[in-house]
């Protein structure tokens, strides 16, 4: 496949991406609404058991089976590419069954002893088939990845949301009335269906475009390569999911130490972590989708050992993400009553997003670093930051909560962000030898941010902000402003952006 069907394959993938993931978060503020604070506080609950449990069954064979198969369709050995997806198969499908058996023996201990939240059990019980249809995915779409057939994998995604969003809007209806656990549970039976149906979506095409058996069985060994790859990554997933599953029971149990009744504490783990940070960090993925682009840039770049091009496009990136971080800051400030109104109908959550929002440019500069690091080959490192932020936040929710409450976790969340921030940035800069631009990557875009609020605050209370379509036209009016006092600072503005795109969409 030549390089510029590659690129439009890739530029597919992320386009389609970014489409899932917001037909993905707009119904998660739908089921928001529904099930408030509360619900989302025991789902948020089981999906960090779960994320623990999936990343045990999928073994980290998703990841194995794209980066095998891709040097076998290298060589064009065809008898392996069978032999490694039918051991890649078979093995999450033995993981699957050991764990989705052991959450339907233990449901009630896992979700009383850990989770500490005993309504969450049957919620448990409904979202643990998707386990083994997910491990599945993983390695089909592995599989095509490999073999350049990204249009499979990225339409099993939007069946999967069109049965998800349809059977659980369906169950809801049905069993909310009869109490918020409930409403959880039609959630993750919603879950279920929509993974099945990508499973057997993608198991069709896989039947159908598999190799035709060899008469001569291939003599490689599949097995270890597979497990060289998977092993690690299947460890380090598994010490940050067991972190963020006990960071989840903590912040509950903590605030409860702190004064709270079980239920208050619960709603006000759901407000944070189950609504107002979803609400922030949804425009971060969306850029890290189209980051994602970028990544091969790097590893070329370093690959060359051209360390001025390396640098050029760094600082290129660290810009743009600074433009972006700064203006998802301006607009979450600005429209935080309207936003927390329009996606939650919760407009008590404005001073939470307003608070979590003055991040944005900080959460923004960590990701493309992540990325950066990644594209230079030091996941070691990102796995090191990774383990260190997860035990800063456990301590800090361990000692400080108790003591000071929901105030607390706002300091936890705020000091989090700087610290792998700072960590990310100063890898970045010492690995690839740039300086960093202080008024480049954050003095301009923060001086513009502030006129922009600035003039908003006069012009905005003579616009109506009540409909969606107004506060989307207000948000428009908003981000062009923006870019307008950005350009006045930046002179390079224009070129970083068409440069960028440039790079991410075509061949040259």
């Amino acid at each position: 496949m030549s390089k510029q069907n590659v690129l439009r394959s890739a530029a597919f993938l992320t386009l389609s991406g970014i489409i899932a993931k917001t037909v993905d978060f707009l119904f998660r503020a739908y089921y928001s609404k529904q099930l408030g604070s509360e619900g989302m506080g025991i789902l948020s609950l089981v999906f960090s058991f779960h994320g623990l449990i999936l990343t045990f069954a999928t073994g980290g064979f998703g990841v194995a089976v794209s980066k095998t198969l891709s040097s076998l369709y290298a060589k064009k050995d065809y008898a392996s590419i069978n032999k490694t997806m039918n051991c890649a198969i078979f093995s999450v499908i033995l993981l699957s069954f050991g764990a989705i058996s052991s959450v339907l023996l233990f449901s009630e201990n896992i979700a009383t002893s850990f989770l500490k939240e005993s309504r969450a059990a049957k919620s448990i019980v409904c979202l643990s088939p998707s386990i083994l249809f997910m491990s599945i995915s993983y390695c089909i779409k592995g599989y095509f990845y490999a073999s350049r057939k990204v249009l499979i994998p990225a339409s099993s995604e939007f069946l999967e949301q069109a049965v998800k969003i349809t059977s659980t809007t369906f169950l809801l209806k049905h069993l909310l009335p009869l109490g918020v656990p409930h409403g959880c549970e039609a959630v993750f039976l919603g879950i279920s269906l929509g993974e099945f149906s990508s499973c057997l979506y993608l198991s069709l095409f896989y039947a159908k475009f598999r190799h035709k058996p060899e008469s001569v069985t291939s003599q490689t060994a599949v097995f270890s390569p597979l497990m060289k790859i998977a092993l690690p990554a299947m460890t380090s997933s598994l010490m940050g999911s067991f972190l963020r599953m006990n960071e989840s029971v903590f912040i509950v149990s903590a605030l409860k130490k702190s004064g709270l009744s079980h239920t208050a504490a619960l709603k006000s783990y759901g407000s944070l972590y189950g609504m107002v940070m979803p609400l922030i960090i949804f425009p971060l993925t969306l850029l890290s989708s189209c980051l994602t682009l970028l990544v091969p840039e790097i590893s070329r770049a370093d690959g060359m050992k051209s360390r001025l091009r390396l640098k050029t496009l760094i600082s290129r990136i660290m810009r743009f993400a600074a433009l972006s971080g700064f203006l998802v800051c301006t607009l979450f400030i600005i429209f935080s009553k309207e936003l927390s109104s329009l996606v939650y109908s919760a407009p008590e959550l404005s001073s939470s997003i307003k608070t979590i929002a003055a991040l944005s440019p900080v959460m923004f500069i960590d990701s493309v670093c992540c990325g950066i690091l990644g594209g230079l080959g030091k996941q070691t490192k990102l796995l090191v930051f990774s383990l260190t932020d997860n035990i800063f936040r456990l301590t800090s929710i361990f000692i400080l909560v108790p003591h000071f409450g929901e105030k607390a976790l706002f300091f936890t969340v705020i000091f989090s962000n700087l610290l792998t921030v700072s960590l990310t940035l100063s890898a970045v800069i010492k690995s690839t030898k740039t300086h960093f631009e202080l008024s480049g990557w954050f003095l301009k875009h923060l001086a513009a941010a502030f006129f922009t609020l600035c003039i908003s605050a006069i012009f905005l209370p003579f616009f109506l902000t009540q409909t969606p379509l107004e506060i989307v036209f207000a948000m428009i009016f908003t981000t062009l402003l923006y870019i307008l006092i950005c350009s006045l600072f930046s002179k390079n503005l224009r070129s970083d952006i068409t440069w960028l795109f440039g790079r991410m969409f075509s061949e040259n």
